[in-house]
Formats: C-alpha cells, structure tokens, sequence
C-alpha cells in the first residue's frame, strides 16, 4: 500500500512529539528545542526549513524534518526522521526519504545539490544506520564522543546531482 505523504500542520503536533519519544530520540524533557523547530515551521518563521508526515488511518506513521544547512553551499540536512515502532519495515520510513529527496532534486541543484545526516555510534542507532546506507548515503565522517562518552557523530552524505 503507497504511503501518503504531506506537509506537516498544526493538527500533527502531539503525533510528531511521540514519534520522537517513542522512537527514543528525545527524552519528554529534552523536547523544548524540538519544539522550537516545529512552531518555527508552523509560523513561517524559519525559512526553508520543511516538516512532513506520512499520513496513516487516523494518526500518523512518520514524520521527517530536512533544512539548509546554514554554512553549507546548497547542502541539506536530514535533522528528523521517525516511524512509529509498529510501522518499522513497512516502507514508511522510505517513502519519507524518498519525498524529502524528490522534492529537493527538483527544486534543482542552484537549491539543493547534497544530503547530509547525522546519527548516533551506539547500538541502538545501528538500524539507522543500515537504513541510511541501503539509501545510498555513504558515511563520510565521524566525530569522536560527540554525544558523550563512547558515543560518536556518524554523518551520512548523499549527492542529489546525478
């Protein structure tokens, strides 16, 4: 079954706060600067920067967020991506990929040209990690105990230029 996918809005909010809990991004305490991004997207205060969902039956079954890098020549970041835990493997995380790379490629490369993302060293993100390589993104960097001890910065890179 195709996954729908569209932008974010305001009715998503609650949805996308435990997409990121319960995917164990984001401790509940640690979500104020979540959602500094989110209200910013809503209110068209931080431009470029892109909220969407992959719509279910009544509630949502992902959700991603990608922005210009601020310092970067026409490169992107992938900040955001979760599936619910029961739709792991379906698709959904994919289709939302694939949505944030459409839309990038075809804004163009004088827009876009690379994607980049960031994760985790530890164990629990080797899924993340096996997901973005099956993508196509090739791990170009790492920086040591980044989010502390024993816990390294993985950048994912990705050209949208063919």
């Amino acid at each position: 079954m195709p996954v729908a996918v569209r932008a974010a809005v305001a009715a998503d909010i609650e949805q996308i706060r435990r997409l990121a809990t319960a995917n164990g991004m984001f401790a509940a305490a640690e979500m104020d600067g979540f959602d500094e991004m989110l209200q910013g997207y809503l209110a068209g205060t931080l431009e470029d920067h892109r909220w969407i969902v992959a719509a279910g039956s009544g509630e949502l079954d992902g959700a991603a967020y990608y922005a210009p890098e601020p310092f970067g020549d026409r490169v992107w970041n992938l900040y955001f991506i979760a599936v619910r835990p029961d739709r792991h493997r379906c698709g959904t995380g994919s289709a939302l990929l694939a949505h944030v790379e459409q839309q990038l490629r075809f804004a163009g490369d004088a827009l876009a040209r690379v994607l980049i993302v960031e994760t985790s060293s530890t164990a629990d993100y080797d899924p993340a990690r096996g997901f973005y390589q099956r993508a196509g993104f090739h791990r170009e960097a790492v920086i040591r105990e980044f989010y502390g001890p024993g816990d390294d910065k993985l950048v994912f890179w990705k050209s949208l230029v063919d």
